[in-house]
C-alpha cells in the first residue's frame, strides 16, 4: 500500500479566541489549507494525526507519514534538522557503549527533552 505524504509549517501564535502563544500547524501544498493548534508540541501532533486523512480526502486505514517543517524566529529548518541528526547518532553511540537512556540524559544534562527524544528512537 501506497504511503502518502503530508507536510506542515509549524510556527508559534497568538490564538484568537485566548491570546496565548500556542503551536500552530498549517498544511503546506495540501488540498484542504486549515490547520490546527495545540498548547504543546504533543497537543498539536495529536490534532494534526486527527485531521491527516481529512486533509488529504483519504480513507482512515490509509498510511499517512507527517513531516513537521519548523518556522521559529532565529532558528534555521536546518538548524533543527543538524541537531536531530546528531543527538540521533550521539544517542545509538551511547547504546552501544552500554549506557541506558537515563544515564545517557544525566551525563548530556538534558533530562526532559533528550528523556522524550530517547523514548521515541529507543
Amino acid at each position: 500500500m501506497t504511503t502518502h505524504r503530508l507536510r506542515f509549517r509549524v510556527t508559534r501564535e497568538k490564538a484568537l479566541d485566548t491570546g496565548t502563544v500556542v503551536w500552530g500547524a498549517d498544511p503546506i501544498d495540501a488540498p484542504i489549507a486549515g490547520g490546527v493548534s495545540g498548547e504543546t508540541l504533543a497537543e498539536l501532533r495529536e490534532e494534526v494525526e486527527a485531521v491527516k486523512h481529512f486533509i488529504l480526502d483519504l480513507p482512515g486505514d490509509v498510511p499517512v507519514a507527517v513531516e513537521y517543517i519548523f518556522e521559529l524566529p532565529g532558528v534555521s529548518p536546518e538548524e533543527l534538522a543538524t541537531y536531530r541528526e546528531t543527538i540521533s547518532q550521539l544517542s545509538r553511540h551511547l547504546r552501544e557503549a552500554g549506557l541506558s537512556d537515563e544515564d545517557s540524559t544525566v551525563l548530556l544534562g538534558t533530562p526532559g527533552v533528550l528523556a522524550q527524544f530517547l523514548a521515541r528512537t529507543a
